[in-house]
């Protein structure tokens, strides 16, 4: 009996090793990755410019095409982790270069980059996309993203901007950080969150996906270059047929973030009512906004009712400081509203502004369609056109100072 259970433990152990055994050999030839490739044998691209060509474009920066002509000029800035020959590893500055490509085909100017390299393109970490005013022009959003949405080794993070000059030449900018172009860029459009004058939301490729498919026009932030200083600030409006409507200058583009209730941190400022050249700053804490549209009969209205809490930030010292006392609640409240009327001003000349363009990227179609949905059945048609232009929008603001900083 007992060799019998020695007999059968053993036969049952060298059944289970060469069942692992097999296993093992079975999974050997999935290890790893089949196409592999160092590190230092590709190129990271970190950002794209997108120009508008001549079509007259010679030289190894093109190539000869059967169709479509040379519409586009397509600029990458590429970095190399491997140092070069003769430098420390631990010592060498990040390198980058930028090289462009003259066609039609997004797709055919990339693989036709290939001529000019020694390394193929890795694709997946590009932080921003550079869009030139004349390029938008030319083709229309929709028509230069084509390719971007649907490459799988691209990701749909990818940042959205627009410039009115040269795109390539923002790719060419040099950081006084020292750090590559494309983090660089993608690193100020984070910065929203503490500047209200740029696009903060919904401006990567994934979102503006979602609008152009919805036949919706959107806004994207806009960047200039002028004198070796770089600037991200205003916002391009887009149209729903993806061509450019014009520029929001700062001002406008904190008014938008106003009313579509996305300002958590802007900085409002108004003067002193006796001495008109000192400021007074309120800081943004908390923002509720209700945007709610009425039906009466065959007229449209809305209502705008926002409500601020903040601090204040800064109170420059006018001549007669004991008229402005930060412990009187008289005082505060006078500014409140002060800085409520500033608010308005801003919202209202926002709104202005984008009517007169005739594109609606302020969520009023929404609003209409979520809760009239058979008054907007019989104005869609005409929505941009005529009845948006033209929409009374009666705005109300109310701001709540909780605290005036560590200094009275």
């Amino acid at each position: 009996m007992k060799l019998r259970l020695m007999q059968w433990f053993t036969v049952n152990r060298i059944k289970r090793l060469s069942g692992w055994l097999l296993l093992t050999i079975v999974c050997l030839p999935l290890a790893g990755c089949w196409d592999q490739r160092e590190l230092q044998n590709r190129h990271f691209a970190l950002a794209v410019a997108i120009d508008a060509a001549d079509g007259s474009e010679t030289g190894p920066e093109t190539f000869v095409q059967p169709y479509g002509g040379k519409q586009f000029r397509l600029s990458v800035e590429l970095l190399d982790i491997m140092p070069s020959q003769g430098e420390r590893r631990s010592a060498s500055a990040p390198k980058t270069h930028v090289i462009s490509n003259t066609g039609r085909s997004f797709l055919e100017m990339t693989r036709d980059m290939f001529g000019q390299l020694g390394n193929p393109i890795a694709w997946e970490h590009i932080q921003v996309i550079v869009i030139s005013q004349a390029a938008l022009e030319a083709g229309g959003l929709d028509q230069l993203l084509d390719w971007f949405m649907r490459e799988t080794e691209l990701r749909w993070r990818m940042r959205l901007f627009v410039t009115p000059g040269d795109a390539r030449s923002i790719l060419e900018y040099k950081p006084p950080s020292g750090e590559p172009n494309g983090l660089f860029l993608g690193n100020m459009a984070r910065n929203y969150a503490k500047n209200p004058h740029v696009v903060g939301t919904h401006e990567d490729i994934g979102f503006t996906t979602v609008r152009l498919d919805n036949k919706a026009p959107l806004v994207l932030p806009k960047i200039e270059l002028a004198d070796d200083i770089i600037k991200l600030g205003g916002s391009a409006v887009i149209k729903k047929n993806g061509r450019l409507a014009g520029y929001l200058d700062e001002y406008d583009t904190m008014a938008e973030r106003f009313i579509v209730g996305l300002e958590k941190s802007a900085i409002i400022t108004t003067s002193c009512t006796d001495h008109p050249d000192y400021v007074y700053a309120f800081e943004l804490f908390r923002h509720d906004t209700r945007l709610n549209p009425h039906v009466s009969g065959d007229n449209i209205y809305y209502t705008l009712d926002i409500n601020m809490y903040g601090n204040i930030g800064e109170m420059q010292r006018c001549p007669e400081p004991h008229k402005h006392d930060t412990g009187n609640p008289e005082f505060i409240r006078k500014l409140e509203l002060q800085f409520a009327e500033e608010v308005k001003q801003t919202v209202e000349h926002g709104l202005k502004v984008q009517q007169d363009m005739g594109v609606d990227v302020l969520n009023f179609a929404r609003e209409l369609k979520r809760h009239y949905p058979k008054k907007w059945e019989e104005v869609k048609d005409r929505w941009h056109e005529e009845v948006f232009p033209t929409i009374p929008v009666v705005v109300s603001v109310n701001v709540t100072i909780h605290q005036v900083g560590e200094h009275k």
